[in-house]
């Protein structure tokens, strides 16, 4: 699976929440050039050597993004090495954790501290 799969997913999506998850994987995307992005689990999934962060969109509830170092619990805590001042994380584990977006705007507004987040996880992963 490719780019051009996650688009014509992201093309054919029928939610009241595609917008809002087009905006999220376009933050993931433009947050640094390297990732690469595809469908795992049924749903938009960037890399860079593995695995960092999934979509989940349900069929009620919000958007999330989940943050992870892999697909498997790994015996890290990455939770001093990604700031987050605004407290948008919900940590699961030390090396999980969860972004959540009711809608468009909700992603837009957090779009920095997301991108900030993004950065930090993404050297933090890449290291752990």
């Amino acid at each position: 699976m490719s780019r051009s799969d996650v688009e014509r997913y992201l093309s054919e999506l029928s939610s009241p929440l595609a917008p809002a998850l087009r905006e999220l994987c376009a933050i993931v995307r433009d947050t640094d050039p390297r990732v690469g992005e595809e469908l795992k689990w049924n749903a938009p999934s960037f890399f860079l050597t593995g695995h960092f962060a999934t979509t989940n969109l349900r069929p009620r509830g919000p958007l999330l993004l989940v943050l992870h170092a892999g697909a498997r619990k790994r015996d890290v805590d990455l939770r001093a090495a990604v700031q987050d001042p605004d407290e948008l994380l919900d940590w699961k584990s030390g090396d999980r954790a969860i972004l959540s977006f009711s809608d468009l705007e909700s992603v837009r507004t957090a779009a920095p501290q997301v991108r900030s987040i993004l950065e930090d996880w993404i050297a933090a992963t890449q290291q752990a």
